[in-house]
Order: structure tokens, then sequence, then C-alpha cells
């Protein structure tokens, strides 16, 4: 009995042996395989998706990944196939970079993600989660960006709130990946970061710079205007909504103070003026150790700045209206410090105009519902200057703080307005409002539901530009509403349904 019992204590202790070694094979394993992919934890609060047939979108999901992880968020990266309903259910941000091959066919490594995972997910069980998608294409297919496309109407259907419209990628073109970091830099927090290409600007001056809003209690906003430096007549093209890309630059403070910190009197300041002077302890000690060619060599570019472009070409002006930025007392932010203080007049300016053409007026000139808030009246506002839509009927719906100081462009909406181009304005002013009276832009679509209805059943389309948060979520929820889910869907398909949002 007594060698009995020493054997079956000896076995219970081998089989409990087996059990910790395969605890501790499957843990490791579970490590090696967030290792590979580069995170910090399966349940990190960001998923970054990809879709990949060629490596394309496998390649912008890492630096995807590297640009928010340098902004110090943890990410988790993986194919569509292996995005799971208990993963989304974990997530609070899904990242999705989704290549669109043949005709509207999903890639192999995300072909069974709606099979495996959206299948299961009954409606409104993704409320909790933030959804961004990058389409990669070619835009000489007729399904351009399908899959990409048809994965946010899908999640749409399961309550997920879209952080922007599809984010369209037409044969890898460098300005709109620049405007998916552009993005990133809004979902992380930090937006200071290097571009992945440097775009090629042109040189701009500014001619006119004013601040349009004394008195307002919210921050400056400067109507600036600018022209070619070289007066180029062939640089003055672009459409209504467009983006201007600017290359923002330093000021004279921020140069003087990087070189007292480097001890350095030998650069000239100029070679400074656009590049990232934003550098650690550490990699300072190693620039003090490089002579001045390899040091200004070494420095990494600016990132660049987007605004909504609020006139058209004919008007002889590129107009740009900038909110002001305040970081620290007499601190701005980089693109708006740039061009509201500490880029002098007459200075050149890099700009580059990137095609928005998810944000161009429809063809067939069909009535336009134009509804916005803040700067966002910049786009909006290059519509109705399109002298294209001179003999059309548009109707706008604006939200700012202060009537008496934030009515934006008023003479030229009163203009139009007497001209026919604007049928109807309604505006609202939040700080001005009453007990009991609508306070945002979003506020005034319910109250028109029936005319917006009947607007829309004549062909209208619907133009939305402004702030993504609170304006431009709230919006769509007001819409969805009014048209119902579906029917709104349809109209994004048909390019009735646009937004500029940032």
């Amino acid at each position: 009995m007594r060698y009995l019992a020493v054997s079956i204590i000896a076995i219970v202790y081998l089989v409990f042996c087996w059990f910790c070694w395969r605890n501790y094979q499957r843990r490791q394993q579970q490590l090696s395989t967030q290792h590979s992919l580069g995170t910090e934890s399966t349940s990190a609060e960001i998923i970054i998706a990809y879709a990949s047939q060629s490596g394309a979108a496998a390649t912008i999901a890492s630096q995807t990944a590297l640009q928010l992880n340098a902004a110090g968020k943890a990410s988790h990266r993986i194919s569509l196939n292996q995005l799971t309903p208990e993963r989304l259910a974990q997530a609070k941000t899904l990242l999705i970079i989704a290549s669109t091959y043949g005709e509207g066919e999903a890639p192999d490594n995300g072909n069974r993600f709606f099979a495996r995972t959206i299948g299961k997910l009954g409606g409104n069980s993704l409320q909790h989660l933030h959804v961004a998608v990058l389409g990669l294409g070619d835009s000489s297919y007729k399904h351009f960006c399908g899959f990409a496309h048809l994965l946010q109407h899908e999640l749409q259907h399961r309550g997920a709130h879209f952080l922007t419209d599809v984010i369209e990628v037409d044969k890898l073109e460098e300005s709109a990946l620049r405007h998916w970091q552009y993005y990133l830099g809004q979902i992380s927090g930090q937006p200071h970061y290097t571009d992945w290409s440097r775009p090629a600007y042109d040189e701009w001056k500014i001619v006119q710079r004013e601040c349009i809003n004394h008195g307002s209690p919210g921050a400056p906003a400067f109507h600036i205007q600018l022209m070619p430096a070289d007066n180029n007549a062939a640089a003055m093209s672009w459409k209504a909504g467009d983006i201007a890309e600017i290359g923002p630059g330093n000021s004279e403070q921020k140069i003087q103070q990087f070189l007292q910190r480097l001890g350095r009197d030998t650069i000239n300041p100029v070679l400074l003026l656009h590049s990232d002077l934003s550098v650690s302890e550490e990699r300072c000690i190693e620039l003090k150790k490089m002579d001045d060619a390899a040091l200004v060599n070494s420095l990494t570019e600016l990132p660049h700045r987007e605004y909504s472009i609020a006139s058209v070409p004919n008007e002889n002006t590129l107009d740009l209206l900038v909110r002001q930025v305040s970081v620290a007392p007499l601190q701005y932010g980089l693109g708006s410090g740039w061009l509201s203080v500490h880029a002098n007049e007459q200075q050149p300016i890099r700009l580059r105009i990137r095609t928005n053409k998810n944000f161009h007026s429809p063809e067939n000139n069909c009535p336009l519902i134009l509804i916005g808030n803040g700067t966002g009246i910049a786009g909006l506002r290059a519509h109705l200057a399109n002298p294209a839509r001179a003999h059309t009927r548009n109707w706008l719906l604006f939200g700012e703080r202060s009537a008496a100081a934030d009515n934006f462009f008023n003479t030229d909406l009163q203009h139009w307005h007497k001209a026919g181009v604007l049928a109807r304005i309604d505006r609202v002013f939040s700080r001005d409002a009453k007990p009991g009276e609508p306070r945002y832009v979003q506020d005034l679509l319910q109250p028109n539901a029936l005319e917006l209805q009947r607007w829309v059943q004549e062909g209208a389309a619907i133009f939305v530009c402004g702030s993504l948060q609170g304006m431009a979520q709230s919006v769509d929820h007001a819409l969805r509403n009014i048209f119902g889910t579906q029917r709104l869907e349809l109209m994004a398909d048909q390019r009735r349904y646009c937004r500029d949002v940032y």
C-alpha cells in the first residue's frame, strides 16, 4: 500500500508539472505573437487591422503603429481575418487599412472577416467603438476602394462611430497617406509627427491677413489670403472642396532657443526654419557632436497642416480661415501660429494643394444643403463662390458662438442671398441662444426635417464641414433620424452626402 501511495503521489506530481509546462508554453506563445506584432497587449485600446494582398496595407499598418507608439499609444496590429468579436469588444478605437483588388474583392487575409466576425454581431453591438478606414485601390477599376466602403457600411450598421469618411488612396498617392497621418495625430492627441514622405511644396506668399472675430468668446480666427510667390497663374488651379497643405515654420524665438541649447552660433537660422527642433536631451547630446551641415541634414521636417480652401481660383487669391490655437501664453499651435503670427507677409509660405474629390461640387449642379460650424464655413464658402453654381439654389445652416463677432463671411453670404445663390440662411450662435432655443447647428436640423426631406427629394446633396468632435457626429445622428440610415448611406454612395471634417 505504501508503494501504491507513493506511485499515486508521483503521478499527480507529474500531471501537475505537465499542466504548468503547458501553461508556460501557451503564455510564451502569446508573448511571442504580441512581440512579433510590435504591440504591448492584445487588449490594447487601439486595434490596427489590415487586409493586404500585395503587402502595401500591411506596411502602412506598421507605419501607423509606429506613429501611435511614438505618441505613447499602445496598439495591436493584426490581419482583418484575425479580428474576432471578442477583440472588437475590448477595443475602443479600430483603424482599418484595407486594399481592394479586382472588381471590389477583398484580399485573402480579409475575405473571411464578414463570415467569422461581422455575421456574429448584432445591431448596435459596436456603439462603444470609434473607427477610421483607409482604403487602398486603383481608380481605373469600377469599384474603387469598394471593399473599404463595404467595411464602413457593415460596421456602421452595427453602431460603430466613424471618425472620418473612408480615406481613399489611389495607387498609394502620397498626399492621401499624409491625410491619414493627420487623423492619426488627432486620434493620438499628438499632432507632432514626422511625415512618411516629404511633400513637394510650392512657394506662396501672404498678401492679406486679418483677424475677423475681435471680441469673440472663442479663439481668434484669421482670414488669410495667399498668392503664388512668383505670380504663376498655373498654380491657381483647384476646385471647391480641395485642401491646402501647409509646410509650417518655426518662430525666430524657437530657433534661437534651439541654437543656444546646442551652443552654436555658426548655423544660419534660415536653415532651421522648417526643421523639427523638438528633440530629447539624449538626441541633443548627439547633435552637439555633429558638424553644422550634418546637424542640419539630420533633423526631420516639421509635419504639414491641412486647411479647407475658402475661395475659388477666379477670385484671384487662395483664402483660408485659420483658428489660432494657443498652447501656452504667447505660444501657438504649429500651423496656426505660423500662419497667423510668425510668418511675415510676403515671406515664402510652403503650400501644396491636395485634391479632395470626395468634397467636390456635384457635376449635375444639384441644390446643396451646406451644414457647418466654426472655421468649417471656409469649405462651404468655396462651393457658394463657385461660378458653376451661380444659377443653382443652396441652403446654409451654420453655427458659431457670437453673432456680433463670429458672423464669418457675412458680407459675402448676404450678397449671395440677394443674388439668389443662397435661397436660405439659418444661423445659430450658442452664446446668444435663450433657454429652449437652438444652440448648435445640429439643433437646427430636426425642426427643419420636413423641409430637408423636400430638398433631398428634389435632388439636393448634403455637404458638412467643420469639427469632427461634437458637430459632425451630432449632425450625422440627426440626419439618420430624419432620413434613415439606409437612405443616408445610399446618398453617401451617390456622393450626395459628403463631409470634410477635422
